[in-house]
């Protein structure tokens, strides 16, 4: 990443995690690429992950735009392997299952009829190789799996509260960085 430190989330995992507002305090200028809300909802939320499997992918050189997706789109948006049918079986239980209607993320969502804070997904990735393994799709989801899958089951469902279309920040991937049979450590 070329010397570009991205600051670990202190207490990350724990009871005591530091505050959003004292981690963003600490976000390296030089990424100033990355909006504050996908600092929150995807490095900060999901440190681990993000660490993991996206810091070694030439992040400095990503791109990010918001978007308006209407619910057509929504439904053309992919991932890679199997994940779809989980995501579309949890979509479905947002509507059968009690214990999962009573989370804040759907209380949110059906009463509101969108997200709470925008999905990330990378237009023209198909042919890219996704950090989990496997080729990415044309319209990969990169982050947001629980209002992408509650999402897409309001829309199959009807929900009366659905609206026409959602904010989406788009991502515009570095290709280099997700090459496939990229060699290990390359950046």
């Amino acid at each position: 990443m070329g010397g570009i430190i991205v600051p670990e989330v202190r207490g990350y995992g724990d009871l005591e995690v530091e505050s959003f507002n004292d981690y963003v305090a600490r976000w390296p200028r030089e990424l100033a690429n990355f909006p504050e809300c996908v600092i929150r909802n995807w490095v900060y939320r999901h440190w681990s992950d993000f660490k993991n499997l996206w810091m070694n992918r030439s992040i400095q050189n990503f791109a990010f735009s918001e978007r308006e997706f209407s619910n057509a789109e929504i439904m053309q948006v992919s991932h890679v392997g199997k994940w779809l049918e989980t995501l579309d079986h949890w979509g479905d239980e947002l509507f059968s299952k009690q214990l999962r209607q009573e989370t804040w993320l759907a209380r949110y969502m059906l009463a509101n009829g969108t997200t709470p804070a925008p999905i990330i997904v990378a237009t023209g990735a198909e042919g890219l190789e996704h950090p989990r393994g496997g080729p990415m799709q044309a319209i990969q989801l990169i982050e947001g799996h629980m209002r992408l899958a509650y999402l897409r089951g309001m829309i199959r469902h009807a929900h009366p509260p659905l609206k026409p279309s959602h904010a989406v920040w788009h991502l515009s991937l570095p290709r280099e960085a997700f090459a496939r049979n990229r060699p290990a450590g390359a950046d």
